[in-house]
């Protein structure tokens, strides 16, 4: 049986391994094991003999500008949020931590671009094992990021006047330091297996920066927990999150058309000075009165109630665009990489390159830009805040 394996191995090798000349846009390569059979290597980062080999400079320059973009953004709303005390508040914490990920997940589109410039891999082991693992790090850190945003508002509305554990610094700061534990846990698969591999092609040998997994459905296994963590309990904890908040906003409006209390706010912190900012909207007014003979006072009173639920609203629903913004920008990479892993099985015919998945990262790292205009062009707080920030300047 050992000559007729080695045979068999030596013919696949000239198959699937020889010389690509004729082909163009290669993004897979192929190798026999004892322990796996037949299995395929899909590129991710590197393509070589490209059909179209102009493209690369469109690539190179949208990662340029996405990075440039990102960092200007996520920048300037950190300048904003933390300068100016009054906007110091749990909610812009929250934010100011979700622009430092952006930025970090910003800071992979170099990489990337010399990764496309060169074909092959030339950075190094260590980049290889450090790249895909610092996005998808970044990414899960994000949503559960929005998941603790989420939280905050509907501990704010649903519970105003109960003080919870999110609002202690040292619990706040052990909160952001578990989240990124864990994500780190799970994302560490991505950093060992992530590997250089050396592969014969037209004559000569190439590197590429591929996923090796030590076992047989490793990749599965891996895969479908990432959409539950990644996607399906976010999604779960903040649309119930979500559908308490707006539960609570109806049943305040249903109120005050009876001339009952007044609409709850969005109020993060007890102690926020800024009335403008995400976290201070819509302030509780403790000493109102419960009753009062002034018609006119009542309608005062009912009026700025109204004022206020209506720009907590809105606070809200940039939120909930944010969120489903996330999801909608990194569906496609999940969806991809579920792809890649059915069409690396298929040793006929692969229908995937490596510009499509460069194409679908691009379209979701444009997500570390929208998440700052979100949040400082959506709301008025942060647009005062960034006009003084340039009348200081």
């Amino acid at each position: 049986m050992a000559p007729y394996k080695s045979d068999y191995t030596r013919n696949f090798s000239k198959i699937a391994m020889g010389n690509m000349s004729g082909v163009t846009d290669v993004s897979y390569f192929h190798d026999y094991d004892d322990i796996f059979g037949n299995r395929s290597f899909f590129t991710f980062l590197s393509e070589f003999q490209r059909g179209q080999p102009q493209l690369v400079y469109v690539e190179v320059t949208m990662l340029i500008v996405i990075m440039i973009a990102a960092y200007v953004t996520n920048i300037i709303l950190v300048l904003v949020l933390t300068r100016d005390r009054q906007m110091h508040n749990w909610t812009n914490y929250l934010i100011v931590h979700l622009c430092c990920v952006d930025i970090l997940l910003a800071s992979a589109a170099p990489f990337i671009a010399a990764a496309r410039i060169t074909q092959g891999w030339t950075m190094g082991s260590g980049v290889c094992h450090g790249l895909m693992y610092t996005m998808t790090l970044s990414a899960t850190v994000t949503m559960w990021t929005m998941v603790l945003i989420s939280i905050e508002r509907c501990h704010t509305i649903v519970k105003p006047f109960k003080r919870g554990c999110i609002y202690d610094k040292l619990c706040f700061a052990g909160t952001l330091a578990v989240v990124w534990a864990a994500c780190g846990l799970y994302c560490l698969p991505l950093a060992l297996y992530f590997k250089e591999r050396t592969f014969p092609l037209g004559g000569n040998e190439v590197v590429i920066c591929t996923l090796e997994w030590p076992a047989v459905g490793a990749s599965y296994i891996f895969t479908i927990p990432a959409l539950l963590l990644t996607f399906c309990i976010p999604l779960v904890v903040i649309s119930v999150n979500y559908y308490r908040v707006f539960k609570t906003f109806w049943k305040s409006r249903a109120r005050l058309k009876t001339r009952d209390m007044p609409l709850p706010s969005l109020s993060t912190d007890s102690r926020s000075k800024e009335r403008g900012s995400p976290a201070s909207v819509g302030k509780h007014h403790k000493n109102l009165p419960r009753q009062t003979s002034n018609v006119d006072a009542n309608r005062t009173i009912r009026f700025k109630a109204t004022a206020f639920s209506g720009k907590d609203v809105r606070v809200v629903k940039v939120l909930v665009m944010l969120v489903v913004t996330f999801f909608l920008m990194w569906l496609p990479v999940m969806i991809m990489i579920l792809l890649i892993q059915l069409d690396g099985e298929n040793f006929q015919r692969h229908m995937l390159k490596s510009h499509h998945f460069v194409g679908v990262l691009c379209f979701t790292l444009c997500n570390a830009i929208l998440n700052p205009v979100f949040y400082g062009l959506l709301n008025e707080s942060n647009r005062n805040g960034l006009r003084k920030l340039f009348i200081r300047t």
